[in-house]
């Protein structure tokens, strides 16, 4: 991985999108030299388009974060995996599709949103997000249904999310037990997969070729900004990277965002 600080290998960048999770912030706590880095590419007129993975906020609940944070930004500015991955189901399915959600009330309201039914009884579509409150009871429901022809969907494959105090298990983590115990393969909405990517780019205008991605997580971020023809930065403020031949590697690797010096 290229060293961002000690290359002269800067791309032209026309617009950005990042992370949340361990980029922004980590849990309710800001990363300062983040916020103070978008503060000044929002000063020189550099649009963002984040995408996150956490299916358990609104693209409002993020934008209310962000400003308490102090860094000005509206929902055009947050691409969420829950509201993808209703949109993704509405392109295949009709409207009032029998749909069990494994996830918060943002993803259960997105899904709700796109005019699709949730319910446990005999579910043609299984969508799995970040649920602080899962049980047994909804694992052995999502297995029974799936074992019994429902498509299975995760929002996102993350394994850990960052926290003020060190780590918690994310969606990824009972997508696993799903998905292991079923012996079915999910069909992921968020990062590594670039529908989220896509969308942000549209939202920008951006060529791709201009446009940077930023996160912490070699598995999920860098994979999606590369798989999108991207140049793409790992951060070191999230989860710990982790040596993985398979993977792309990152362009460029930082530990503060204030390392990133743009030219247009």
């Amino acid at each position: 991985m290229a060293d961002m600080v000690s290359t002269l290998a800067w791309p032209r960048v026309t617009g950005i999108v990042s992370d949340l999770d361990g980029v922004v912030y980590r849990g309710k706590n800001a990363i300062e030299d983040a916020v103070e880095a978008f503060k000044a590419w929002q000063a020189e007129r550099i649009p963002f388009c984040f995408v996150t993975n956490n299916s358990t906020h609104t693209a409002g609940d993020v934008v209310s974060k962000l400003r308490g944070f102090g860094l000005e930004a509206g929902e055009e500015n947050v691409v969420t995996s829950a509201v993808t991955a209703a949109k993704l189901i509405r392109q295949t399915y009709p409207a009032g599709t029998r749909t069990y959600v494994i996830g918060a009330p943002s993803l259960k309201k997105a899904i709700t949103d796109a005019e699709l039914e949730i319910t446990d009884r005999q579910p043609c579509v299984v969508v799995m997000g970040l649920d602080r409150e899962i049980t047994y009871e909804k694992l052995t429901i999502a297995v029974d249904a799936i074992l019994k022809g429902a498509v299975l969907i995760g929002t996102n494959p993350d394994l850990l999310l960052p926290t003020p105090t060190g780590f918690e298990p994310g969606a990824g983590a009972c997508l696993t037990a799903v998905s292991t115990a079923a012996r079915v393969k999910p069909i992921i909405v968020g990062k590594p997969e670039v529908h989220m990517i896509e969308a942000a780019l549209s939202r920008l205008g951006t060529d791709r070729a201009s446009t940077l991605m930023i996160g912490d997580q070699i598995p999920t971020d860098i994979q999606a900004g590369k798989r999108a023809g991207l140049c793409s930065v790992l951060v070191t403020t999230g989860v710990p990277p982790f040596d993985d031949p398979s993977l792309l590697a990152p362009d460029f690797t930082v530990s503060s965002l204030k390392q990133i010096l743009l030219k247009r």
